[in-house]
């Protein structure tokens, strides 16, 4: 292993394990508030889906450079790929299921906003389902080319001659712009929803509990929910467009030198990697949870905490109150127990 070796091992095994810890921050703030802000339960599930890319394109391509070995024997190649293929077409038909859940968080929030845990998680589960079938079937024909993780090319190898007169660079090209351009139609009709109905709607909601007073709170709270599932539509439509921008360069750039490759592996990750980036700075109620998560659970105070409270004067006085009660009870039972009837 040499410099550039370890240059291009590291910086994918750094991009994937930063992005993977990123991402734990951000759904554990999401899964908090899963309850309130439907539109976060399957934003779990795409998140899902890119920390495993992260790992499959960041972490696991980085120490197979660094230890020049492909790791997995090659008798296996074949089964790996099914699980690649897997992991990429479900974040891919995830796309499709975020961009419908932001139209329809805008088009029907109250019905969204209602929208049962196990209705979620069945429409959560169709990508899943949906790529596990497509990779589980094209892997069965003959002329399917799969790729495989090579220490030497930087990334993803394969016989690219047999690869391309196969059509098995045709059938990814055809699968991926179509279900690039699925999601564009939905996220136009939840603008347009958007823009055109917000205004209405703030009227007739504040007619409709400007004769209930005991009603403000709800309705501020509708309006709270409407305007975090709205924000969320920004992080979803720049993340989509980046994918197709992704998909170019991946298209260019792939089977032309170790480099180019790796520059591959860093376009898969970083597709991956922007999500959270973009949720932070997009959603201040994501922004939020995770600076409470990295305040309750890293520092001093609240590694403290538990010693301080239970070392304290008033602590100490009110455990000291406890126990002599507690003797007290105790003393009494024993002498109605022990005196004559």
């Amino acid at each position: 292993m040499d410099v550039s070796d370890a240059a291009a091992g590291m910086f994918l095994l750094i991009l994937g394990i930063v992005g993977c810890t990123l991402y734990g921050l951000i759904i554990s703030a999401m899964w908090k508030m899963i309850r309130d802000i439907v539109g976060f339960r399957f934003l779990i599930s795409q998140a899902l889906t890119d920390i495993l890319l992260m790992i499959q394109f960041g972490i696991w391509p980085g120490i197979v450079i660094l230890t020049q070995n492909e790791i997995i024997n090659e008798a296996w190649r074949h089964n790996i790929h099914i699980y690649l293929n897997f992991t990429w077409w479900a974040m891919v038909y995830h796309y499709t299921v975020i961009a419908w859940s932001r139209l329809a968080a805008v088009q029907w929030p109250n019905w969204f906003r209602t929208l049962p845990y196990g209705t979620s998680i069945l429409i959560c589960a169709l990508p899943w389902f949906a790529g596990l079938l497509q990779s589980l079937v094209e892997h069965q024909f003959a002329w399917f080319t799969p790729l495989y993780y090579s220490p030497s090319r930087y990334g993803m190898h394969s016989d690219w001659e047999q690869y391309q007169l196969s059509g098995t660079d045709t059938y990814y090209m055809l699968c991926n712009v179509v279900l690039m351009v699925v999601p564009f139609p939905l996220y136009v009709l939840a603008l347009a929803v958007l823009f055109q109905r917000n205004t209405s709607r703030n009227l007739q909601l504040r007619s409709k509990y400007s004769h209930a007073p005991t009603a403000t709170s709800s309705y501020v709270f509708q309006q709270k929910q409407l305007s975090i599932e709205t924000r969320l539509l920004v992080p979803c439509i720049i993340n989509t467009v980046l994918f197709v921008i992704g998909q170019v360069f991946i298209t260019q750039c792939s089977k032309h030198g170790k480099w180019m490759n790796w520059a591959v592996m860093v376009v898969f990750a970083s597709n991956s990697f922007v999500n959270p980036l973009l949720y932070l700075f997009f959603s201040s109620v994501i922004r939020k949870g995770v600076i409470s998560t990295c305040q309750k659970n890293f520092s001093l105070s609240a590694i403290y905490y538990d010693y301080e409270g239970r070392s304290s004067p008033r602590t100490s006085s009110i455990v000291m109150k406890m126990n002599h009660r507690d003797s007290t009870i105790t003393s009494h039972l024993n002498c109605r127990v022990n005196s004559p009837a």
